[in-house]
């Protein structure tokens, strides 16, 4: 069982292959390499520490179990990895058959909604009311502006997580920034225009 560090440019596939022949070091490594995305697509997800705390727990002891389900061939680590999370998170939801917390969705504390540095949420009260908004939005609308606004997946990466074509990414994606706009804007009396532009999804 290895204890030997593994050098950073390690494949992410050669990483899991290792980890699920018994070396923790590579466990580790992977872990430590994806922890904190994992960590906050679930939490943007379900609105819960809790519910992002259970749901990193249970992908990466899928991915010490399950190693062999992930196929290098057919989808990149990270996006399989997405795709994970978003399965538990909505079957979290489900299990948990409550409302969201408005309140607790998190936008993170370096990415942003906006294209402009000077368009950034200036306040609490402005920040509270994006929460608000986009914790309103249907799910197929929030978890793409999570993944491609937020977390700077490409349209097609974005259609491998949530298994759509990229047309399909495209237009719901749109319709979720124009309902997140309406949403914002009426979550918020004092809002500015230029604070609802979201960014373009990179591609």
């Amino acid at each position: 069982m290895s204890r030997v560090p593994h050098p950073a440019e390690t494949p992410d596939s050669a990483l899991l292959d290792l980890a699920a022949a018994g070396d923790l070091e590579a466990f580790a490594a992977l872990f430590r390499r994806y922890q904190q995305v994992v960590y906050r697509f679930a939490r943007a997800m379900t609105g819960s520490d809790d519910a992002a705390d259970d749901i990193t727990q249970e992908v990466f002891v899928a991915l010490l179990t399950k190693a062999g389900r992930y196929d290098p061939a057919r989808a990149a680590f990270g996006t399989y990895l997405y795709g994970m999370v978003r399965n538990l998170s909505r079957a979290r939801l489900r299990r948990d058959s409550r409302r969201l917390s408005l309140e607790s969705f998190v936008l993170g504390n370096d990415d942003t909604l906006f294209d402009d540095p000077a368009s950034r949420i200036e306040n609490d009260e402005t920040m509270a009311a994006m929460r608000r908004a986009l914790g309103r939005l249907p799910s197929r609308y929030r978890e793409l502006i999570v993944l491609c606004d937020l977390h700077g997946l490409s349209y097609q990466e974005a259609a491998a997580v949530v298994d759509a074509s990229v047309g399909a990414v495209r237009s719901r994606l749109h319709r979720g920034r124009q309902l997140l706009k309406l949403k914002f804007v009426s979550a918020s009396r004092s809002a500015s225009p230029r604070a609802v532009q979201p960014a373009r999804c990179a591609v």
